[in-house]
């Protein structure tokens, strides 16, 4: 009988040995993260992984385990981005998926979101496709594309040099590029805002050459251009129209997404005049916002960039709604999302508990020469207004 309960003893002994095994305790969280490392927005995938790494490393733990992020490279691809996120999942175990740069790649995941059965957080995804697309599907950093097109066309409206004219409407020939342009020109037509060209034009994501287009634009007589191109396209595109002229006859660019800094550092001059509404630039002034930029550039000796700043956002609502769910059950972590927010460079960012999409303050800007900076820069986007979330909406009532 002493040698049964002896025997029976160890074994309980060894059970709990393992349950409170501190290898098992610190079996780390798996998350998934989709980006574009190759093709034409490889950079901005790379500083959208900054982001995401930044947050990592300062959040530190998740349910006091590690975080680990697994990095797969979409290609700008959805078939790819789909057959990554279903690795991500079924192989490594992810408990969750982040980033997406782009609409198309977004939408195919949420295509596929019951069989992966993971939460799924765009930091980047701007198509307005993505309210209420999901109970697992959200968006937290980049604004929507009605969010977007109500910041400019205030902006417009409030500034002498933006508002009385007649704007080209351009974009990029994909989900996105159609809902921003479309978006814009139904709210400027309802605020007398004109616009030359209603259809707009769809230029394919490959293109390089602009003259085509901007020979259009140019012979429209136009004089303002409204353009939804990938962010790294902008500063080329703009660098072109002013080498054909336009912004010296006082042509005036305005944006539907915030263009990459380092793209526009290779423009210089012929990128001063860039309007448009974004989340965030480094001329954002407040104590979090400085720290972080001092941080960032410390880390990657890059200028901070709204892609990195977006994703590092996204990323904290996401590790902090993991702690809140108390698990990594898919539909637990989902719940936790809704309504979370995080106060950060850009101020409070909260995820709607009606559409699972965020609200957060954004800021109209323009490119121009940069006052000295540790960055190095010599193009900022100067903040000219900020805008309120509620004053972006969409409404929650």
């Amino acid at each position: 009988m002493k040698k049964l309960l002896s025997v029976a003893l160890g074994v309980v002994f060894a059970v709990l040995m393992i349950v409170a095994s501190p290898a098992a305790a610190a079996d780390p969280v798996k998350i998934g993260v989709l980006v574009p490392l190759t093709g034409i927005v490889a950079q901005g995938g790379l500083e959208m992984k900054y982001g995401i790494e930044m947050a990592a490393e300062e959040k530190g733990k998740v349910l006091g385990r590690p975080i680990e992020l697994l990095v797969e490279d979409t290609q700008i691809k959805p078939p790819v981005a789909v057959t990554k996120a279903e690795k991500l999942v079924y192989k490594d175990g992810c408990k969750a998926l982040i980033g997406v740069f782009s609409s198309g790649v977004g939408l195919a995941i949420a295509e596929n979101i019951d069989k992966l059965n993971v939460p799924f957080v765009t930091t980047h995804v701007m198509t307005t496709e993505f309210y209420n697309l999901h109970p697992l599907v959200f968006r937290s950093g980049q604004l929507a594309n009605d969010q977007t097109a109500v910041g400019n066309v205030k902006g417009i409206l409030a500034r002498p040099e933006l508002k009385n004219r007649t704007y080209y409407v351009i974009v990029h020939d994909y989900a996105w590029g159609h809902d921003a342009g479309e978006r814009f020109i139904a709210l400027a037509k309802q605020n007398g805002i004109k616009i030359y060209n209603e259809a707009f034009d769809k230029a394919p994501i490959a293109t390089k050459d602009w003259s085509s287009y901007i020979s259009k634009i140019k012979a429209s007589g136009a004089d303002g251009i409204y353009m939804a191109f990938i962010t790294n396209v902008i500063p080329v595109f703009a660098k072109q129209a002013a080498d054909f002229g336009l912004q010296a006859k006082g042509v005036k660019l305005v944006s539907g997404a915030a263009p990459g800094p380092l793209e526009l550092e290779a423009g210089g001059e012929a990128c001063y005049g860039i309007f448009g509404v974004s989340d965030w630039s480094w001329d954002v002034n407040n104590a979090i916002s400085d720290k972080w930029e001092k941080d960032f550039f410390a880390k990657y000796k890059t200028i901070p960039s709204d892609a990195a700043v977006h994703s590092y956002v996204g990323a904290m609502n996401l590790f902090n709604a993991i702690d809140k769910a108390g698990s990594t059950d898919a539909k637990l972590i989902g719940a936790a999302l809704r309504g979370i927010s995080f106060n950060g460079p850009y101020g409070v960012v909260r995820i709607s508990a009606k559409d699972n999409c965020a609200r957060n303050d954004a800021v109209l800007t323009e490119t121009m020469a940069a006052p000295a900076n540790p960055f190095g820069a010599k193009v900022t986007m100067k903040v000219l207004e900020t805008f309120k979330a509620e004053d972006l909406g969409p409404s929650e009532k």
